[in-house]
């Protein structure tokens, strides 16, 4: 009786052949999987900005005070934001504190600069930054909302996030893709 031969493992061509397949898989799948993750940091970059708002909102109507969001630079959403409250209604900074108090400013919220290829456009005064009243009602810094704001990446399609003066607001995806 003759015994079958006894598979000992790959031969070297199988296993060159193998590695050929999945070089040329991983090839066609890299490209796509980096658009994925530059649709998603802009996806979540527009949601935690519709949050922030809806946080700043609710704060205002709940502690029946104004609550400011103010870009970190003029004009430029995506260098970050911050939130606080602001007793004294003059949109500044410079009295806010760390610690939350009747009739003391103090920070509800902070982000920190988004991804860098994350751009932001504003139409109108909203890129100055804007404020919600105890009713719930938002005004920017130089008076009535009606806008939007748009968070951009390469090659995706853009967030816009559109305010109405109610205090309400959407998140709707742009047409076409960012340059």
């Amino acid at each position: 009786m003759v015994k079958d031969k006894i598979n000992q493992g790959f031969t070297l061509v199988e296993l060159m052949v193998t590695l050929a397949v999945a070089a040329i898989i991983l090839a066609i799948a890299a490209p796509s999987f980096s658009q994925m993750i530059r649709d998603h940091r802009l996806i979540t970059t527009a949601n935690d900005f519709m949050g922030t708002m809806q946080l700043a909102r609710s704060e205002a109507i709940r502690r029946g005070v104004q609550v400011t969001m103010l870009p970190v630079i003029d004009g430029d959403w995506s260098r970050g934001w911050n939130v606080f409250t602001d007793w004294n209604t003059n949109e500044s900074l410079g009295d806010v504190g760390n610690v939350c108090e009747e009739n003391k400013d103090c920070f509800l919220a902070q982000q920190n600069s988004l991804s860098t290829n994350i751009s932001s456009n504003s139409n109108g005064s909203l890129g100055k930054g804007f404020r919600f009243m105890p009713t719930g009602e938002i005004l920017t810094i130089d008076g009535l909302v009606n806008g939007t704001i748009t968070f951009c990446s390469s090659q995706s399609y853009s967030r816009t996030i559109t305010i109405s003066s109610s205090g309400s607001s959407r998140v709707g995806i742009g047409d076409t893709k960012c340059p």
